[in-house]
């Protein structure tokens, strides 16, 4: 849980100085990337997930949590200020 909050935390104090421009992993203390190509081609679907505006969205981008294999995906798509979490939960397999 500790880890939860760390990268929640993480990704709001981002969002808090994040005014203009496109989204920039390398301003966040914690590695953050997106899937590969042939993960996302395995996993579409359960990244695929429904926003709170209705639209479906593939959530890509994701931060580690240990120890495990813990994963926080969340998606940049609304712009400057906006991140969306998507999932939270072990490793897809």
């Amino acid at each position: 849980m500790q880890q939860i909050k760390k990268r929640l935390l993480e990704l709001e104090k981002y969002c808090q100085t994040w005014q203009t421009g496109i989204f920039n992993p390398n301003l966040l203390p914690s590695k953050t990337t997106p899937e590969s190509d042939s993960r996302i081609e395995q996993f579409r679907q359960p990244l695929t997930i429904k926003c709170p505006d209705g639209k479906k969205r593939l959530f890509s981008w994701h931060l580690r949590m240990t120890p495990g294999a813990w994963r926080l995906y969340f998606s940049e798509y609304l712009g400057p200020g906006k991140i969306i979490i998507g999932y939270i939960g072990l490793k897809l397999k």
